[in-house]
């Protein structure tokens, strides 16, 4: 059984996906009774926690498909269960939106700026903002800003201690997830890739990055998911192809359902070797760069690799991860896709990420005042050192 899964987190990216342009699924439309039914039947028989969920309910008591949603799902454990528009999901699977593109700390510093956004190369890590169009930074103002496509932004933005004006227009865009550069290092070859979400079209993406990595015989490999909040487990799976060519057909993930639905359950395995395409490579160690936004697809990737590589050399460097050992399949109804956590995640030792995270082999700051793949920046110098010295930095 081979089927396509989508398995992300919004969680953990509330600030990331409303700063950068994300669609507020704002759930106005009415919820009619055959909708409510729909929803209430998903939670009776697919949902992994369905033994615990209320058989009999008042319909009236539900507005809106989120509210419903929150009251129906069992909590904890789940944090995740959530509906998106026909929209939103087309969206995300695209890497499509509208906006800036630029995520900020509740002080208005900037952590993120998507690949290729309005906001890319004119807003950077570390700036802090300081006015919108000659007001004071707050969302209410950022919000009016980035609604008015394509009339141009004025963002006054600390850098460096040197106060200075930038101007972005927000508009319909498309971003990348991926970037890499080949660091090199006491003679050795280091393959560091920013990584920012499993998205079905960020396979052509990173399958360039690993061409690269291949053509340059790197010997360490460095992953940055610190704000990857999950995605595709096609996508996982593929990632996971190009780490390691070593185990061809060997199980990389089980997922399993509850026990009415063990005929769903199904497995990925590593490609056969008639599959590869001579862009993989067979890494002994991977350093993973890591935070409490780290969630879903990423952990999968991470808890895969163990079995085969050995905990000792899956080595994370940043915080514990947000802890979400479970997914979710979609259901359409009247143009919202539904999803209902429906499985664990197991990597081949049967093994589930704790609902707590996995923790972090070294700790290490997400360290805003360095670019990410500067090699002063926190947490891509303490992976550095590691492969200098083989421990973490005291």
């Amino acid at each position: 059984m081979n089927k396509k899964f989508l398995v992300c987190i919004l969680l953990s990216f509330s600030l990331l996906l409303s700063s950068c342009g994300s669609s507020s699924n704002t759930d106005t439309q009415t919820l009619a009774q055959a909708e409510k039914e729909f929803i209430h039947a998903l939670f009776l028989t697919e949902y992994l926690w369905y033994d615990q969920v209320a058989s009999n309910i008042d319909y009236t008591a539900f507005s809106t498909r989120k509210g419903m949603i929150d009251s129906l799902k069992v909590s904890p454990p789940d944090k995740w269960s959530f509906t998106w528009t026909s929209e939103e999901y087309n969206n995300f699977t695209n890497q499509k939106t509208a906006g800036f593109g630029f995520g900020f700390t509740p002080e208005f510093t900037v952590f993120l700026v998507r690949i290729g956004a309005p906001a890319y190369h004119k807003l950077y890590r570390g700036d802090k903002i300081l006015q919108i169009n000659g007001e004071p930074a707050s969302r209410t103002n950022l919000t009016r800003a980035k609604n008015n496509t394509t009339s141009p932004t004025t963002f006054t933005i600390l850098r460096n201690n040197t106060q200075m004006n930038v101007v972005i227009t927000p508009q319909e865009y498309t971003y990348k997830v991926t970037s890499g550069k080949v660091l090199t290092k006491n003679n050795q070859k280091i393959g560091y890739m920013r990584y920012d979400s499993f998205t079905d079209s960020s396979v052509s993406e990173f399958e360039k990055v690993f061409t690269t990595f291949k053509e340059n015989n790197i010997s360490e490999l460095i992953i940055d998911m610190r704000y990857n909040g999950g995605g595709s487990i096609d996508t996982a799976s593929a990632l996971l192809d190009n780490i390691t060519n070593a185990y061809p057909n060997q199980r990389q993930v089980y997922l399993d359902w509850n026990p009415n639905y063990k005929n769903r359950n199904s497995t990925y395995t590593f490609e056969g070797e008639d599959l590869a395409d001579g862009n993989e490579l067979t890494m002994k160690r991977v350093f993973f760069l890591v935070t409490q936004n780290s969630a879903s697809a990423s952990e999968l990737v991470i808890s895969a690799l163990k079995p085969y590589l050995g905990d000792e050399n899956v080595i994370t460097i940043g915080t514990q991860t947000h802890g979400k050992p479970v997914g979710f399949t979609g259901h359409i109804y009247n143009n919202h896709y539904y999803f209902i956590v429906n499985f664990f995640v197991k990597n081949n030792q049967n093994q589930s990420t704790s609902f707590a995270g996995i923790p972090a082999t070294c700790t290490a700051i997400d360290d805003l005042s360095h670019l990410r793949d500067d090699e002063n920046e926190s947490m891509l110098s303490t992976a550095l050192y590691y492969i200098d010295n083989h421990i973490c930095p005291s």
